[in-house]
C-alpha cells in the first residue's frame, strides 16, 4: 500500500511519516516537499492514497489532484489544514477528497486512524459519495415541491442567484423530489429531479464495486434552455443552475458551488434559526 504526503513542513512530515508507519508496517510513505515535487512522484509510481497539505507555499494540494488521478484513479484523498472550516471542507469533499482534518495537536494520531478507515472503506467511495448515495431510486416525476416554510426562505435565497447569467436555481433532496426553484416555469423541476434520482441509484450500485470509485459530485449538463451546472450542498440536497449556453463549464460549476455555500447557510437558519452568515 503505496501512500504519497504532500507537506512543506519538513519536521511535520517526519513526524507523520512516524505515526503512518507505525500504523501499518506495510505502508510505503513517499514524502513530498511541494507540489512539483509530489507531481514529479506520482508520475514515477501509482499510489493508493495521498495525505495533501491545504495551505503549501505554491497553493493547495487539491491543485494536484487531477496529475495524482492520471496514474492513480482510484486513489483515496485525506486534506489537512490549518484552519477547517464550512467553506474549506465542502471544497474538499467535492473535489474528491475523503477526509479533512485539521492541522494541531491530535493530527499525528488522528491521521493513520482517519487513513486507515478511509482505505477500508467498502467501494472507496468518499464520504460525500456515501452521503448521496441513497438505497434504490424515487421517480420524481409527479412529486410536488416541498413545502417552503420551514427551509429558512430558500426560494428567497434562489432567486437571488438570478441574473449574471443564471437563469434559473433549484434545490432538489437525495429522492430527485424538488424542495424549491426560483422560478417553476424557467426551469423543469420534476424532469430534472428524476435524472437525478436515477443517477443516484446508479451512484448506489457504483458503491457496491470496490473496483469503481466515484470521486465526486459536480457536473455540467448542456440542455435547450442552457447550461445546467449540478452540484451537492453538503448534507442531503443537490442544488442546480440553468446558466446561459455560452457560459464556460468551469465557470458554472464555481458558481454553482458559491451558490451552494448560500443555500446551505440558508437551511442551517430554516434549522436553527441561527444567523449564519452566507458566503
Amino acid at each position: 500500500m503505496r501512500i504519497l504526503l504532500v507537506d512543506a513542513d519538513a519536521a511535520e512530515s517526519a513526524q507523520l511519516d512516524r505515526s503512518l508507519r507505525c500504523r501499518r508496517a506495510e505502508w510505503e510513505v513517499v514524502r513530498a516537499g511541494s507540489l512539483l515535487e509530489a507531481i514529479r512522484v506520482a508520475g514515477e509510481g501509482a499510489f493508493d492514497a495521498a495525505v495533501l497539505d491545504a495551505d503549501m507555499p505554491e497553493g493547495s494540494g487539491l491543485d494536484i489532484l487531477d496529475y495524482l488521478r492520471i496514474g492513480s484513479p482510484g486513489i483515496r484523498i485525506v486534506l489537512l489544514c490549518a484552519r477547517p472550516d464550512e467553506r474549506v471542507a465542502f471544497h474538499a469533499l467535492s473535489h474528491g477528497a475523503g477526509d479533512l482534518l485539521a492541522k494541531d495537536k491530535h493530527l499525528e494520531r488522528e491521521l493513520p486512524l482517519r487513513l486507515d478507515a478511509l482505505l477500508d472503506a467498502p467501494g472507496a467511495a468518499h464520504a460525500l459519495v456515501e452521503t448521496l448515495a441513497p438505497v434504490g431510486t424515487y421517480d420524481a416525476r409527479g412529486a410536488k415541491p416541498h413545502d417552503a416554510e420551514g427551509t429558512g426562505g430558500l426560494e428567497d435565497t434562489l432567486r437571488g442567484l438570478v441574473g449574471a447569467g443564471v437563469r434559473a436555481a433549484g434545490v432538489w433532496d437525495l429522492h430527485g423530489r424538488p424542495l424549491a426553484t426560483s422560478d417553476e416555469d424557467a426551469l423543469d423541476a420534476e424532469g430534472i429531479g428524476f435524472a437525478l434520482a436515477t443517477l443516484h441509484g446508479q451512484l448506489g450500485a457504483l458503491h457496491a464495486h470496490a473496483d469503481m470509485t466515484p470521486t465526486g459530485y459536480r457536473f455540467v449538463i448542456e440542455t435547450e434552455e442552457g447550461l445546467l451546472a449540478v452540484t451537492a450542498v453538503p448534507g442531503t440536497y443537490i442544488l442546480g443552475l440553468l446558466m446561459d449556453a455560452a457560459t464556460a463549464p468551469r465557470r458554472a460549476l464555481e458558481r454553482a458551488d458559491q451558490a451552494a455555500l448560500k443555500v446551505l447557510a440558508t437551511l442551517q437558519r430554516g434549522v436553527s434559526g441561527d444567523d449564519v452568515p452566507a458566503a
